[in-house]
């Protein structure tokens, strides 16, 4: 019996050595600095930092109301939060079997014994009243119940993380929803305009034409050219009904009742950002979902060691005390007490490969996990990378445009004053006129996508820092 027992707790040490988890993040071969070429030369002379909730940078009160709202009502939210309430039960589940199991019991049973049995009343039928609690416990010498434990608690980690992601993301199409709806605002605003100068233009026209200073050809123009525009001003404003409708499923709301009250947006883009040209690439281990998958990384581990638990043998405690008797009347007098005490050992011999191909499959999903966290960790640094590539181009772009439109802006004004004079066709006027409404609406679309690319940024790095 004693060679047995230093054989066991032989078997309890070595196991115990072999069951140590390794949970640091593998090392990967990535630069250590995130800097903008356009504005790496700044780096040294100012460090500006964005607050935790780092929309309200832009100091836009109604951005702020829309993202205030999203953080609340969001359904993916909400969502993200019923699933860590569930990863917290599952922590609380399973550790729970690290501590004894209290129950009872209460039992009547009724019997008739063989008249060919030994016993002290063979043949005879009597009814047998019980009563009793009774106590378990397992023993974790070889780590299953922790493992699974920890790996459930890291579970719940990667959870809280994935909501922080969802959130994220979340605020991010808010920001990109507003950005395109004020632009689309403006481009509304500036086809209006155009609409309403054009119009002016096609009167006149007819003016002249009624007085016989003009002809029917440039009649036709003017109104063609009206037509021309009206088409886009419809589409424009549609396209602002379908990004209303987004932001208000993004912030929970009915787009109707959304926007009849006081959630309406301005007519001019905030203040851009001034964004920090240079920072350590260890910014980005604040990503959650970087964390979220880290975390499920040190589960997977703890999965494994779980997985291998299971070839050793459980060793479980019982007891259980408790009053039984075959008259009712009699079940609490102290004569019917009983109680035993008993330990059970169980172990596989033969499971054709069960427990095995579990392991096999606890190690799967954790090479999976790890080429998951590696794959997350490259996709950021790519994310930041195309982030800082768009702000940058698009910032020389605008520049462009802007230059461009002031000599569109020039062609126009000459056109019209050549043709007044009679030294051009009227059509000259109106191919001014488009390329300069083109320009102008390309402009807005522009101004939204450099402040969508900061928002791109922003969310690259984790938010705000």
């Amino acid at each position: 019996m004693r060679k047995l027992f230093i054989l066991f707790a032989s078997s309890f040490i070595l196991f115990g050595c072999n069951q140590g988890v390794k949970l640091e993040a593998p090392e990967l071969d990535l630069p250590k600095e995130i800097a903008s070429k356009s504005l790496k030369g700044e780096a040294e002379k100012k460090k500006e930092l964005l607050p935790e909730k780092f929309w309200e940078a832009y100091n836009d009160p109604i951005l702020n109301e829309l993202v205030e709202k999203a953080l609340r009502q969001n359904e993916d939210i909400l969502i993200a939060e019923a699933r860590i309430e569930q990863a917290l039960a599952m922590v609380r589940y399973v550790g729970a079997d690290r501590f004894p199991y209290l129950g009872y019991g209460a039992s009547v049973t009724r019997q008739r014994t063989s008249e060919e049995t030994i016993g002290p009343k063979p043949g005879s039928t009597y009814t047998t009243y019980q009563l009793n609690l009774n106590v378990q416990y397992e023993l974790d010498l070889f780590g299953r119940i922790s493992s699974q434990e920890k790996a459930s608690l890291y579970r719940y980690l990667s959870t809280l993380h994935g909501r922080d992601a969802v959130k994220l993301s979340v605020i991010s199409l808010v920001m990109n929803a507003y950005f395109d709806l004020l632009a689309k605002e403006r481009m509304v605003e500036v086809a209006e305009r155009q609409l309403q100068t054009l119009k002016e233009i096609y009167n006149l026209r007819e003016k002249e034409f009624e007085l016989g200073l003009a002809n029917i050809q440039v009649v036709l123009q003017a109104r063609s050219e009206v037509e021309a525009v009206e088409q886009t001003l419809k589409s424009l404003k549609q396209e602002r009904e379908l990004l209303r409708n987004l932001l208000a499923l993004l912030v929970g709301e009915i787009p109707a009742k959304m926007f009849e009250r006081s959630t309406k947006t301005s007519l001019s883009f905030p203040q851009a950002l001034r964004l920090p040209p240079l920072l350590p690439s260890e910014v980005l281990e604040r990503r959650p979902d970087i964390q979220a998958a880290l975390e499920e990384l040190k589960a997977s581990a703890y999965d494994v060691a779980s997985a291998k638990a299971e070839y050793f043998p459980r060793i479980t405690l019982t007891s259980a005390l408790g009053y039984q008797s075959i008259e009712l009347a009699n079940l609490f007098k102290g004569g019917a007490t009983f109680w035993n005490i008993a330990g059970l050992i169980t172990g596989p011999i033969l499971d054709f490969g069960k427990r095995e191909s579990k392991v096999k499959l606890a190690q799967a999903k954790q090479r999976e996990a790890l080429l998951n966290y590696v794959k997350t960790v490259r996709t950021a640094f790519k994310e930041v990378q195309d982030s800082l590539i768009q702000l940058e181009m698009l910032e020389g772009r605008i520049k462009d445009l802007e230059q461009r439109l002031k000599t569109l802006e020039e062609l126009y004004q000459v056109s019209e004053l050549r043709y007044k004079e009679g030294l051009s066709r009227y059509l000259e006027v109106l191919d001014s006129e488009r390329a300069l409404l083109s320009a102008k609406l390309d402009l807005e679309r522009l101004k939204a996508d450099y402040y969508k690319s900061q928002v791109y940024f922003i969310k690259a790095i984790g938010g705000g820092f």
